[in-house]
C-alpha cells in the first residue's frame, strides 16, 4: 500500500512574527497543506497520515472546517490524524466536538488505541496528546500481533518531554511502518521501518535544509521510503568572515554575490565573524536583495594586544590591558578593552 506521511504543519502559526513577510509565511503553511492534499491525489495514495501538530495551537472552529474541507476532497481515500503537543486536546478544545468528514478518522485517545481499515487490510495504532507534555514512553511496550494485517504506528514525540522513543524498541515492536511527528528535521530510517517526516514547511530560521513529506510504500515484507520536497521557501545559513580591511560596503557586495547564486524563495540567516576595524560597525543589518531572518555579529575588534602589552609593559596602557584581560571574556569586555586602548594611544600621541 502507498501512504503519504506528514506532520508538524503548524497551521495558524505566524513564522518570523514582526517581520514584513510574516503574513506571507503564515499563508505558506496553508499553501503547503494544499500541496500535500494534491500530492496524495496525484500519487494515488491509499492513505494519508498526519502525525500531530496539524495546528500550532488550539485550532479555531473555522480552521478545523477549512482543514476538514481539504481532507474531505480526498474521499474515499482515508485520512488518519492525531493531536500533538501544540494542538493537544485541552478541556475546551474545538477538537472535542468537531464532526469530521466520513473519510477522516481522528484518534483522540490519550493512550495507544487502534483503528481497523478493513478495505485496506491495515490497522493504525495511535494516540493524541491531552496536555502539552507527555513524559511517559507510551510506545516502548507496544507489540503487534502476526494476524495478517499491516500494522502502522502513528505517533508524535521523540524527546524527554514528549513521549520519549527508542528507535530499536520501535523496530522490535513489529510495526510495518512507524509514522512519526514532532521532530522537525526529517529522519528516514528505512531499515528500521520508521521515520520522522519533519515539518513540510520551515517554521523559523533554525529549520534549515530540505523540508517535505514521505511517500511510504508498505507491505508486510518490506517498507520503502521516498522523500518528497514540499516547502515554498527555505532558510539559508550564510556565514561571512571579515578582517580589519572589510567595510560595510565590501561586506554588502560579498553577501549580494552569495545571494545571487541561490534559487527559489529564500530567507537568510547571516553570521558575520572574524575581526573588524575599531571604527567599523557590523551590528546593524545591511540592506540586501533577499530578506534576512536573522543577523548576528560575532566579530571582534582587531587589535594586537600581545604586541601592545610587550611594548607598554611598564606604563598605563600595559597595566590597563593586563587588568582587562583578567575580566570575564565577552563582547562587552572586548569593546571596553578596545576603546580603552584607543584612548590610551590617543593620549600618548598628544604628549
Amino acid at each position: 500500500m502507498k501512504i503519504i506521511h506528514t506532520a508538524d504543519l503548524h497551521l495558524g502559526m505566524r513564522p518570523d512574527r514582526g517581520q514584513p513577510w510574516s503574513d506571507e509565511r503564515s499563508e505558506a503553511l496553508w499553501q503547503t497543506f494544499r500541496f500535500i492534499v494534491r500530492t496524495t491525489k496525484e500519487k494515488r495514495a491509499d492513505l494519508l497520515l498526519i502525525a500531530g501538530d496539524l495546528f500550532h495551537r488550539q485550532p479555531l472552529a473555522r480552521e478545523l472546517k477549512e482543514a476538514d474541507s481539504l481532507l474531505a476532497s480526498l474521499a474515499p481515500t482515508p485520512v488518519v490524524l492525531i493531536a500533538g503537543n501544540h494542538d493537544c486536546l485541552s478541556p475546551h478544545s474545538h477538537y472535542r466536538n468537531f464532526t469530521w468528514s466520513d473519510n477522516v478518522i481522528f484518534i483522540d485517545s490519550p493512550r495507544p488505541d487502534s483503528v481497523l481499515l478493513s478495505d485496506l487490510g491495515v490497522v493504525i495504532h495511535g494516540f493524541s496528546y491531552h496536555q502539552a507534555e507527555v513524559r511517559e514512553a507510551l510506545c516502548d511496550h507496544l507489540h503487534v500481533p502476526n494476524d495478517g494485517y499491516i500494522h502502522i504506528l502513528l505517533a508524535h514525540g521523540g524527546d524527554a518531554g514528549h513521549v520519549p522513543m527508542d528507535k530499536q524498541r520501535l523496530a522490535a515492536a513489529g510495526f510495518h511502518y512507524a509514522a512519526l511527528g514532532h521532530i522537525h528535521k526529517p529522519q528516514l530510517c528505512e531499515d528500521l521501518r520508521l521515520a520522522w517526516c519533519g515539518s513540510p514547511e520551515p517554521l523559523d530560521c533554525t529549520d534549515t535544509g530540505s523540508r517535505g513529506v514521505i511517500e511510504a510504500d508498505v507491505t508486510r515484507a518490506r517498507t520503502r521510503l521516498t522523500f518528497i520536497p514540499s516547502a515554498t521557501a527555505s532558510y539559508i545559513p550564510l556565514s561571512v568572515t571579515v578582517n580589519a580591511g572589510t567595510t560595510r560596503e565590501k561586506l554588502a557586495l560579498s553577501l549580494e554575490k552569495a545571494m545571487a547564486s541561490g534559487k527559489g524563495k529564500r530567507y537568510y540567516v547571516i553570521t558575520i565573524q572574524g575581526e573588524r576595524n575599531m571604527d567599523t560597525d557590523f551590528s546593524t543589518p545591511l540592506s540586501l536583495p533577499c530578506p534576512v531572518a536573522r543577523w548576528e555579529d560575532r566579530t571582534r575588534i582587531a587589535v594586537d594586544y600581545d604586541r601592545l602589552l610587550s611594548e607598554h609593559s611598564g606604563d598605563l596602557l600595559g597595566q590597563f590591558i593586563s587588568e582587562m584581560r583578567r575580566q570575564p571574556p565577552g563582547p562587552l569586555r572586548d569593546r571596553a578593552l578596545a576603546f580603552g586602548v584607543r584612548a590610551c594611544l590617543g593620549e600618548e600621541a598628544q604628549q
